[in-house]
């Protein structure tokens, strides 16, 4: 099965501005498979497309080439990133402070603020995967930790990011409520602590 890989190689290949018909003949495939595959190129911005002036009757010819640039599709390694990051600030004097500023600084940008403060928060916590569950008056319970493996080998650099997320949101609300976190109680869930009263469920 011919992948877009295949197409956007030949395009590298080929050197200069190739048709649909001469892709389809180099990778011996249907010319569909070949549009199929150039349209998500173009879009992606790996591929431009030229129309020739037309000469004759018939539709103009279009030629493909491809652009500078590395393909954005396949796999990708963001848990080996997050655990290059997170031992990098456990070794510094000041590492969990900065990982609380970072998270802290991204719960602000996610907040929606035309929530009220709780909701938000919870619906924070939901879409990035903590499955949240209110512990009244003033607890969350954490489910699920969506960063679990550098958690465990890390928890005072990753809870903190996690505890500086919840506070940005807090903060977006022009809350003055403080975040406190217990990691792996009972080592089935983690808690936050809410200074102040919680009265939305989740």
């Amino acid at each position: 099965m011919t992948a877009r890989a295949d197409v956007l190689g030949a395009l590298r290949d080929a050197g200069s501005p190739v048709t649909v018909a001469d892709l389809a003949e180099t990778l011996g495939v249907p010319a569909t498979t070949v549009r199929f595959h150039l349209r998500a190129l173009t879009d992606d911005g790996l591929a431009d497309a030229q129309t020739e002036s037309a000469v004759g009757p018939g539709r103009p010819r279009i030629r493909y080439r491809a652009r500078p640039g590395m393909d954005p599709s396949g796999s990708r390694e963001y848990g080996t990133l997050a655990r290059a990051l997170v031992t990098a600030l456990a070794v510094t004097p000041d590492g969990p402070r900065r990982a609380a500023d970072a998270g802290r600084a991204l719960g602000a940008d996610r907040a929606h603020r035309t929530d009220d403060a709780t909701s938000d928060l919870l619906h924070m916590l939901a879409s990035m995967g903590f499955d949240p569950v209110v512990a009244p008056p003033s607890q969350i319970r954490l489910r699920r930790c969506p960063f679990l493996e550098t958690a465990r080998e890390s928890p005072e650099i990753t809870c903190s990011v996690h505890r500086g997320l919840m506070q940005g949101v807090l903060d977006a609300h022009g809350s003055d409520t403080r975040v406190g976190l217990d990691p792996f109680v009972d080592g089935d869930h983690c808690v936050a602590h809410i200074d102040a009263a919680l009265t939305a469920t989740h």
